[in-house]
């Protein structure tokens, strides 16, 4: 289903509230908003939680502690030495988490006939190049980056030994890489939901730089949390369009607008289309995906924070007609699309 809206930008007055009381019943405690902001992924994340003192200072350093973990994973030794071995055919021992993850990317690799693509990193990193040098690669240099990706070229296998268990992975061309920043966000909203839930926490915001957005329970006013709108090629942050309510849902954004560079009059964003090798050209300019925090489909059931953000990046490089094509196997989210012209796309 297609909202109206444009994309996202975190309304401070509305879900920035800090060391607010609320009135409790007989016996129970005083409820307290409390926030924690940290530098943490390449983004500043924001963290909301309205419980009690002590219950909610407990789960703003339990849900920091899932962000710098999550970073650390992404950047640990097994992806290292899987990437490592690429092309070698050597199979690579996984932990079940990483092998989780992998197998739910390849899903929606295939869903998307490629266009989500996990394998992608040799292009994203070339393109981060060229994205600090303000300069676009070489049709030779594109080339050899896409002739590493391949979501095909990535297989992984499981082996039963003393009545246990070992995944593994293996890439299977020289140079593959596996796009960390295609997956992080998303882990990292699914790892807040378990712990915050685990913790029994009803009501809280996980804000990572407003591109992954976790929205459980009510805010201060007992309302579903509200994410201001902002026209991805309006003037400044402030050009606020509408509210959106974020209710026991996850929310992810790809766009155009935050990490780009322009040449010769043209927009070089970072939303690779792995099929080409260049930035995404469908005529969107940003893309919104909204899901329930939880599901009925045990493919899906826990990770909905990853699978938006796979969607998001999907939809994106898609473009509409194909996007709401593949949003149709999902029927319980939500979609908001923009074009780059700055008008929604019915």
């Amino acid at each position: 289903m297609i909202e109206r809206f444009f994309v996202l930008f975190k309304i401070p007055a509305v879900v920035g509230l800090c060391s607010i009381f609320f009135l409790g019943g007989c016996g129970r405690e005083e409820a307290v908003t409390a926030e924690e902001t940290k530098l943490v992924m390449g983004t500043v994340a924001h963290l909301t939680v309205r419980a009690d003192e002590i219950t909610s200072q407990a789960a703003l350093r339990d849900g920091m502690a899932v962000l710098t973990q999550t970073e650390h994973d992404a950047d640990g030794a097994a992806i290292a030495d899987l990437e490592a071995a690429a092309g070698t055919g050597e199979w690579q021992e996984i932990s079940p988490a990483l092998y989780e993850t992998l197998t739910l990317a390849q899903e929606l690799a295939h869903r998307s006939n490629g266009a989500f693509d996990v394998t992608a990193g040799a292009l994203t990193e070339l393109w981060e190049r060229a994205r600090a040098e303000k300069l676009p690669p070489s049709p030779e240099e594109v080339a050899e980056a896409r002739a590493c990706v391949g979501y095909e070229f990535l297989e992984l296998n499981t082996v039963e030994e003393n009545g246990k268990k070992r995944y593994q992975a293996r890439l299977l061309r020289t140079g593959m890489k596996i796009d960390r920043g295609a997956l992080i966000k998303g882990l990292a909203l699914d790892g807040i939901q378990r712990s915050w839930q685990s913790a029994g926490i009803e009501n809280a915001l996980a804000d990572l730089g407003t591109s992954s957005i976790l929205g459980m329970g009510v805010n201060a006013e007992g309302e579903p949390w509200q994410i201001g709108i902002r026209n991805p090629r309006g003037e400044g942050r402030s050009d606020l369009i509408a509210v959106l309510p974020l209710d026991h849902e996850v929310l992810s954004s790809s766009g155009d607008d935050e990490r780009f560079f322009l040449y010769e009059g043209r927009r070089y964003h970072h939303i690779i289309d792995p099929r080409t090798g260049y930035p995404a050209e469908t005529g969107l300019a940003s893309v919104m995906v909204i899901l329930p925090m939880e599901t009925d489909d045990p493919v899906w059931r826990g990770h909905m924070g990853l699978l938006s953000d796979m969607l998001s990046t999907a939809v994106f490089v898609l473009g509409a007609e194909e996007g709401q094509k593949l949003l149709a196997d999902f029927p319980d989210a939500r979609l908001v699309l923009v074009g780059t012209d700055g008008k929604i796309i019915e």
